[in-house]
Protein backbone atom coordinates (compact mmCIF):
# COMPACT_ATOMS: atom_id res chain seq x y z
CA UNK A 1 0.00 0.00 0.00
CA UNK A 2 2.83 2.30 0.87
CA UNK A 3 4.48 2.01 -2.39
CA UNK A 4 1.46 3.02 -3.98
CA UNK A 5 1.06 6.29 -2.58
CA UNK A 6 4.11 7.19 -3.41
CA UNK A 7 3.36 6.95 -6.98
CA UNK A 8 3.02 9.95 -9.16
CA UNK A 9 0.39 8.50 -11.70
CA UNK A 10 -2.12 7.90 -8.43
CA UNK A 11 -1.29 11.86 -7.50
CA UNK A 12 -1.86 12.83 -10.83
CA UNK A 13 -4.71 11.08 -11.28
CA UNK A 14 -6.30 12.00 -7.66
CA UNK A 15 -5.82 15.84 -9.13
CA UNK A 16 -7.50 14.70 -12.61
CA UNK A 17 -10.24 13.87 -11.39
CA UNK A 18 -10.66 16.80 -8.79
CA UNK A 19 -10.16 19.06 -11.57
CA UNK A 20 -12.81 17.28 -14.20
CA UNK A 21 -15.15 17.24 -11.20
CA UNK A 22 -14.81 21.24 -10.30
CA UNK A 23 -15.20 22.38 -13.80
CA UNK A 24 -18.74 19.87 -14.40
CA UNK A 25 -20.05 20.54 -10.75
CA UNK A 26 -19.08 24.63 -10.30
CA UNK A 27 -20.50 25.88 -13.65
CA UNK A 28 -17.85 27.69 -14.15
CA UNK A 29 -17.44 29.78 -17.48
CA UNK A 30 -14.18 28.67 -19.67
CA UNK A 31 -13.97 29.18 -23.10
CA UNK A 32 -14.96 26.33 -25.49
CA UNK A 33 -12.27 25.10 -26.51
CA UNK A 34 -10.10 24.69 -23.27
CA UNK A 35 -12.96 22.80 -22.18
CA UNK A 36 -13.57 20.63 -25.10
CA UNK A 37 -9.22 20.10 -24.43
CA UNK A 38 -9.77 19.54 -20.51
CA UNK A 39 -12.88 17.16 -21.02
CA UNK A 40 -10.34 14.66 -23.38
CA UNK A 41 -7.37 14.99 -21.12
CA UNK A 42 -8.05 14.98 -17.18
CA UNK A 43 -10.46 11.49 -17.63
CA UNK A 44 -7.24 9.87 -20.03
CA UNK A 45 -4.99 10.91 -17.02
CA UNK A 46 -7.39 9.10 -14.52
CA UNK A 47 -7.76 6.30 -16.65
CA UNK A 48 -4.02 5.82 -16.51
CA UNK A 49 -3.83 6.40 -12.82
CA UNK A 50 -6.04 3.33 -12.31
CA UNK A 51 -4.45 1.19 -14.18
CA UNK A 52 -0.54 1.91 -13.14
CA UNK A 53 0.94 -0.51 -11.10
CA UNK A 54 3.68 1.22 -9.30
CA UNK A 55 4.69 -2.01 -7.76
CA UNK A 56 6.13 -3.11 -11.40
CA UNK A 57 9.62 -0.69 -11.74
CA UNK A 58 9.47 -2.54 -15.35
CA UNK A 59 6.45 -1.69 -16.83
CA UNK A 60 3.65 1.01 -16.38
Amino acid sequence: MQNRLKSWALWVAVASLLAFCLKEFSGADIGETLNGFLNVLLPVLVGLGIINNPTDKNNF
